[in-house]
């Protein structure tokens, strides 16, 4: 796989790149072993992992551990897709996808932004990324879930086009399992519900327009698949405390790449 690699933040303990897909990779790639303990977050669009006997889907929710004890394969269904790399050296969690919170997703982004404008100084950056990430690093070290078919194929049919408005009913047929039992299972293998996970891909959506300079909330609803602009801006409000219009300004005066 061919990535476009900026390095973005560096130091003796940590090391962070942003890293692109230049070309679309349908199938699985050759296994890959790292050298050191890694943790990769996805910007943008989603794609599969493999671990071990393990294939699941990694998405801006997920983040992803990677360890030199074992091998490794991705598989990316679009050009483009983007993912911070942090590189680090003390190894402090076995492989395995992990939940990202959305406020997580933020302070990623705003902790680059700064040190890209040069407001914010080395310190700073590195005590933002060791606590970004202690906040995904599984408690104990305990092994990574066991992967669950159902909770897999729901998940990726709702990261594959976040702005549908499906019921559990429609998600449910989509997957084949029945609805109460998808529900259930779900929650219990990604502490979230359908519908939180849905809400942060399209957050994590909005943060991307709004990053590029997006002229039209209203337009940004309704392609996010909200109802109507109020409803978005409830939404977002909801989740980081300010109007989207506010976070325009913040975001867009200097952009990760």
């Amino acid at each position: 796989m061919t990535y476009l690699r900026s390095l973005l933040f560096e130091s003796g303990s940590i090391s962070c790149q942003l890293a692109t897909l230049e070309t679309a990779e349908p199938g699985w790639s050759p296994p890959y072993r790292v050298q050191g303990p890694r943790l990769l977050l996805p910007l943008s669009q989603r794609f599969e992992c493999r671990l071990g006997a393990d294939a699941f889907v990694c998405d801006p929710a997920a983040a992803l551990w990677l360890s030199p004890d074992g091998p490794y394969q991705l598989k990316h269904p679009m050009a483009s897709q983007r993912s911070v790399v942090v590189t680090l050296v003390e190894d402090l969690a076995p492989a395995g996808r992990v939940y990202l919170p959305l406020g997580g997703q933020l302070l990623l982004r705003r902790c680059l932004q700064a040190h890209a404008m040069q407001a914010i100084d080395a310190l700073e950056v590195q005590e933002h990324l060791a606590g970004l990430v202690q906040s995904v690093r599984p408690a104990d070290r305990p092994a990574p879930p066991k992967v669950h078919r159902a909770v897999e194929r729901a998940r990726d049919y709702i990261a594959a086009a976040p702005e549908r408005s499906d019921t559990l009913d429609e998600i449910a047929k989509a997957v084949h399992c029945s609805a109460f039992h998808l529900a259930r299972r779900f929650r219990m293998h990604t502490g979230t519900s359908l519908h939180g996970l849905r809400n942060q891909l399209r957050m994590t959506l909005a943060l991307d327009r709004l990053r590029e300079g997006e002229p039209s909330i209203s337009a940004l609803a309704a392609d996010l698949g909200f109802a109507s602009h109020a409803h978005f801006t409830v939404a977002f409000r909801r989740a980081f405390g300010m109007a989207p219009s506010q976070m325009r300004t913040n975001l867009e005066a200097r952009r990760l790449h």
